[in-house]
């Protein structure tokens, strides 16, 4: 049975050259012959361990000398065609296409012959003897220019080579005239001696095992298949799994011959034991995903020339675009797809302008984050480089001594973040965003693989936030005009209640003194005074710019008083400050109140079964112009679809009876205040509201 399956390989190996015509390139060629090769090596290894103790065996010389001349056909065509591996003809010559056919059709003759009528040899003390000028003289002389011929082709091969290619050719030289000196050695003793030694048998098995690594390591170090691949990596990932269990069978399967073949028992406990040592291996493979993607890894990067499939990210974040509305749901469409393809040990994304500063969304929601690494302020240094500048890598050794040291700058950064990498998303020389990459779990290094991936990807994810934020701008500015609608029937309720104190003013000289009518005229005359005193609420919200009035503001000392005052409103709520001391800010005290005071308003509101509970804490860093302003409190939190900017719309509220007009005027003037706001949730499932506010250089002079 194994006889025949070894006859079944060889044959399916000749057959395999039929593709040689149909291949347009000569590259292709080879790469063809050394996929033969590489198969039939180890093949030829393990015939040769197969016979050594089977010389008596009468189908023994067949077999070996099918491997010997199956594998002299495929070596001394790999030989040609890398001997014009610099040539690129359109077709192979018919010479060649005919030496495979006549040489195929003699081998299968031969073959069906000897299969029939085996060969008169004897196995004599270890030893394969045939009769003078026999089947092994014939069978030698054969072999012996088939091994010269090679290695005169290879001769050619390596002197055509320039230089800067012999480094990549060298092991695949060295492996291949060392298996041109097994066959040449064995041919020579064998037309000497007339017979076949089992002794050379196992050291010509180890030679060309030897040989195999040797061309094998060429191949894979160096990538020498990389461009003839044309399967999609997908269908690749899917054999992997497959292909190691099969190959561990192999490797199994192989070493119970060898053991065989030197009379060493293999117990059944032995090989239960490995099976199940290798499926459990295997179902290690399948789920870890750490193990699956350095695999991905190491195939992309040895056997395709480039590292990722473009046009496959490409669709893939197209795909998800088409789902993506917010700002948020641009960013995770694009995180999704680079943790899909890259090899990153994690990935941050900024999204933002240079007026505003950048802040970082979380892989895990859509909230911005609260750290220092999180947000971006305009005017650093680290937007102006990327805004000049395709990426920014701290590994990068191309380039020039002004960039290394500006890099140097800009480092610090990086390392608080934990990241090496950042590319910008950017259209035209508006920059929208900016990714960030850690380093590659593999411990490799990126290059312009990855730097063309997110270029790409930056582009195409920076025009939907471009889209996206134009469509936000529009629908605000139909919310503007609605509200300018509602501010017309405001104008009618106040026009409404001026015309019923008209009519009373009318009726009053005539009326005065009747009870009825004073009654009436006093319940009209309230109900025009709760009216007016709406409407001048709502106009005051309503104003379409608000104009601050900055000044000095010693920020302490404004919170303390602040804070009594608003502890003497709300007797049930606990504040707790933490302000260092004599930190300025240049604001508008009137508008700050107004924001503090509508915080800790909704505070006390939401918080309707328990005493509300707000900590107020003020952080500053001297490196930055700007201080933080982080107001907690101990209610519900805040419904996740409302984060992290719907709660800041008009008419957006959680309360029973809110207006939904509180928190948008507290966005509208923070921002007229030059500052930023965000809102999100505690671990504890707490509102946090995050204020950034612009700091006033220096105190002013006390006069």
């Amino acid at each position: 049975m194994l006889i025949a399956f070894l006859y079944a390989i060889h044959f399916l190996l000749l057959l395999s050259c039929v593709i040689a015509p149909g291949l347009k390139r000569n590259e292709q060629r080879v790469s063809l012959s050394l996929i033969q090769v590489l198969i039939g090596m180890p093949l030829l290894a393990g015939q040769y361990i197969y016979c050594v103790n089977r010389l008596a065996t009468p189908a023994v010389y067949p077999l070996l000398f099918l491997a010997e001349t199956a594998f002299a056909i495929l070596w001394l065509t790999m030989a040609y065609r890398l001997s014009r591996h610099s040539e690129n003809d359109a077709n192979e010559p018919l010479r060649v296409t005919g030496f495979q056919m006549l040489a195929g059709l003699t081998f299968i003759t031969i073959t069906i012959y000897f299969w029939n009528s085996p060969p008169a040899v004897k196995a004599i003390q270890d030893n394969l003897i045939a009769p003078p000028y026999g089947v092994i003289y014939f069978h030698s002389l054969a072999l012996l220019p088939a091994a010269l011929g090679a290695a005169w082709r290879l001769e050619i091969f390596w002197r055509r080579l320039a230089p800067t290619l012999r480094w990549t050719y060298k092991f695949l030289v060295i492996g291949s005239f060392l298996t041109c000196a097994i066959l040449i050695w064995a041919a020579s003793y064998r037309l000497t001696y007339q017979r076949i030694a089992a002794e050379h048998l196992t050291l010509s098995a180890i030679l060309t095992l030897t040989a195999w690594l040797l061309i094998a390591y060429a191949v894979v170090r160096h990538r020498l298949l990389n461009r003839k691949i044309f399967i999609s990596r997908k269908i690749i990932y899917s054999f992997v799994a497959p292909t190691i269990f099969a190959a561990y069978l192999i490797l199994l399967g192989i070493i119970g011959l060898i053991m065989r073949t030197f009379g060493i028992p293999l117990p059944n406990v032995l090989q239960w034991l490995a099976l199940a040592l290798g499926l459990l291996a295997i179902g290690l493979f399948l789920f870890s995903q750490n193990l699956r993607r350095r695999a991905h890894f190491f195939i992309s990067t040895h056997f395709y020339i480039n590292k990722y499939e473009y046009r496959d990210e490409w669709l893939a974040l197209s795909a998800r675009l088409q789902h993506a509305a917010t700002e948020p749901q641009v960013v995770m469409a694009l995180y999704e797809v680079l943790k899909n393809s890259l090899y990153a040990n994690h990935i941050t994304i900024w999204i933002g302008d240079m007026e505003r500063g950048f802040s970082a969304i979380t892989p895990s929601s859509t909230n911005h984050q609260t750290s220092e690494a999180s947000f971006i302020v305009p005017g650093d240094p680290l937007v102006g480089y990327l805004t000049a500048h395709p990426y920014l890598y701290t590994q990068d050794k191309s380039a020039d001594p002004d960039g290394k040291n500006r890099r140097a700058e800009l480092t610090g950064f990086l390392r608080h973040a934990d990241l090496v990498l950042l590319a910008p998303l950017h259209v035209g020389d508006q920059l929208v965003g900016i990714i960030g990459l850690g380093p590659e779990f593999t411990g490799g290094r990126y290059g312009h693989d990855d730097f063309d991936l997110l270029a790409a990807l930056g582009i195409q994810t920076a025009s939907a936030l471009m889209a996206v934020r134009m469509a936000e701008k529009l629908a605000e500015t139909r919310e503007r005009q609605a509200w300018h609608n509602l501010s017309a029937f405001i104008l009618h309720d106040i026009k409404n209640a001026a015309s019923m104190l008209s009519l009373v003013r009318a009726n009053a000289p005539g009326n005065i003194h009747n009870p009825d009518f004073q009654k009436d005229m006093l319940e009209a005359i309230d109900d025009a005074l709760t009216r007016m005193n709406k409407v001048q609420q709502r106009l005051d919200l309503l104003k379409e710019e608000i104009e601050p009035q900055p000044t000095p503001l010693n920020l302490s000392d404004f919170l303390q008083k602040f804070t009594r005052r608003i502890a003497k409103r709300l007797t049930d709520m606990t504040i707790h400050l933490q302000c260092p001391p004599n930190t300025w800010l240049n604001t508008d005290p009137q508008l700050l109140n107004r924001i503090l005071e509508n915080l800790l308003l909704n505070a006390h509101e939401a918080n309707t079964d328990t005493p509300a509970q707000v900590d107020i804490a003020v952080e500053t860093d001297p490196t930055q112009p700007r201080i933080t302003i982080t107001i907690t409190d101990n209610g519900p939190g805040i419904p996740p679809h409302l984060l992290p900017d719907t709660l800041f719309a008009p008419l957006k509220t959680t309360k029973p009876h809110g207006s939904g007009i509180g928190l948008w005027q507290v966005k509208q003037l923070i921002t007229n205040l030059n500052g930023s706001i965000q809102a999100t949730n505690t671990p504890e499932n707490h509102a946090r509201f995050t204020i950034h506010h612009p700091t006033h250089p220096q105190p002013p002079t006390q006069p």
